[in-house]
């Protein structure tokens, strides 16, 4: 039987960026500012007493030099404490809260420290200075403190003697697990718009009903992972709660493009720009981008909007989609492929299809912006004259009973002449995929663009590309897929 986990990041959102890892207490071969985002090595052949197993499995220190965060510079005593103890300090440009810290130390070999004394500071002002116990290899300090900008780590003994200091990561909060049974209700809707015409943005909805005796604190934008075995239904970010019992919380969360739409774009005027780097610049360092379709160049101007509306325009110019689920990225790709047939046995209840009305006519504005004196338009105190023109496609099957449906984009700023045809063309041949097949099916990684094949109510099949899903989560998950066909 599958099994389905929450991963609630419960963390300071933007601290690991922000932080600045300073000590003089590292070794050289150490590299402490890759603390906040962690490293993973392989056990190490250190010279420690009664250190290496003869497993096979310990690898040479310079063979890892390059993938360790932090070891302090001496061993502990016999009594597993250390002369001098080794001191992290890390400084935050702004202000942040958490409900404690998580400090994994070596979890390859076991080792870690048994007293660690932290300390939170606001400017000069000491919040909290506190004495932990860590058992394991990886540790959670557990102390809210909001609004702190400095953090001072002291370790102060090991849990073995004649040890280092070890730490692969320190974490500005804990990272929690939720099953099924802590979950009242969960939902999700994963949706995209294939040409991009638009940028929807998916959410999430869960009641959690705690099984521990924790204030949550649920921040803005903290990260919550869902996951069915080992595949990742999405990546969804904390928007708002409510506290409705002592341990029930009602969770509203969004995607990336979610978090993109809450945050200003101050646009450009590109001429022959790439559309990876735009996508690049407009995103910036907050979400990866991995590009599956090949790159173009784009011209005209974005006005100063949210980032997530630049997105859309550059990915409707361009004639790409993206998506946020089933990875922690954003994927960049064109729709579509070779379909995959859904068998019988991983679905609820056959097709059911919606038919869209016909369109009779596309007609996609583009735009060439000229500098001009007495422009139309006015972006970073230089004024462009709009020289606008329309592309048109006319569908040559309408009869004479069918009414006039006519599509119109006029506001793709960055669709320019010598592309407007293309777009127009593509826009239309969008628009004669009228039938939303809708199925219910048994989830096994099904993405938001694929091409699936589902048996109908009537005996047949329909085929379209994924464009919507309704996800119900329990241990079994059920999705209840919209397709775009023809």
């Amino acid at each position: 039987m599958s099994k389905t986990t929450v991963l609630y990041k419960d963390i300071a959102p933007g601290a690991a960026e922000d932080a600045a890892v300073s000590t003089s207490a590292a070794s050289t071969f150490s590299v402490p500012a890759r603390l906040p985002e962690g490293v993973t090595p392989e056990p190490i052949i250190s010279g420690e007493l009664n250190h290496w197993g003869l497993t096979g499995e310990f690898v040479s220190l310079d063979s890892q030099s390059q993938k360790l965060a932090f070891w302090s510079t001496g061993q502990s005593n016999s009594n597993c404490q250390f002369s001098s103890p080794p001191v992290i300090t890390i400084r935050f440009s702004q202000l942040y809260s958490s409900v404690g810290v998580t400090l994994v130390f070596d979890r390859a070999a076991g080792d870690y420290c048994t007293s660690v004394n932290v300390k939170w500071y606001q400017g000069d002002t000491l919040k909290v200075d506190k004495l932990f116990a860590p058992d394991a290899p990886s540790y959670f300090c557990e102390q809210t403190v909001t609004s702190y900008d400095r953090i001072i780590i002291t370790l102060l003994g090991t849990n073995l003697p004649y040890r280092y200091a070890k730490l692969e990561q320190i974490l500005f909060g804990v990272y929690r697990y939720f099953g099924m049974t802590e979950l009242r209700r969960a939902s999700i809707v994963n949706e995209m718009n294939l040409i991009a015409a638009e940028l929807p943005v998916s959410t999430m909805k869960w009641t959690l009903d705690s099984r521990e005796d924790v204030d949550y604190m649920f921040q803005l934008k903290q990260p919550t992972e869902v996951w069915n075995d080992d595949h990742l239904i999405g990546v969804y970010y904390v928007d708002g709660y409510r506290r409705t019992a002592k341990s029930v919380y009602d969770i509203d969360c969004y995607d990336a493009f979610g978090v993109l739409g809450e945050s200003p774009f101050t646009g450009g005027v590109y001429s022959g720009y790439s559309a990876r780097q735009l996508l690049r610049d407009i995103v910036g360092a907050d979400f990866e981008l991995v590009f599956e379709t090949a790159d173009t160049n784009l011209s005209g101007i974005i006005q100063p909007c949210t980032r997530r509306e630049a997105m859309q325009q550059v990915l409707f110019a361009w004639g790409a989609c993206a998506s946020t689920d089933g990875r922690e990225s954003i994927r960049v790709f064109v729709p579509g492929g070779t379909a995959v047939e859904i068998g019988q046995d991983h679905v609820y209840t056959g097709v059911t299809v919606e038919t869209a009305a016909i369109v009779t006519e596309v007609r996609v504005t583009a735009h060439e912006y000229v500098a001009s004196s007495d422009g139309n338009v006015e972006f970073g105190g230089v004024k462009y004259q709009d020289n606008q023109s329309v592309f048109t496609v006319t569908n040559p099957n309408v009869t004479a009973s069918d009414k006039q449906n006519v599509v119109e984009i006029t506001d793709a700023t960055l669709v320019s002449p010598a592309i407007g045809q293309a777009v127009a063309q593509r826009v239309y041949d969008d628009y004669t995929r009228r039938s939303t097949n809708k199925a219910k099916l048994i989830w096994r990684g099904e993405r938001l663009g694929d091409c699936i094949t589902v048996p109908n109510a009537w005996g047949g099949t329909n085929t379209g590309e994924i464009a919507r899903m309704e996800i119900a989560l329990s241990n079994t998950v059920a999705a209840s897929c919209d397709t775009i066909g023809v």
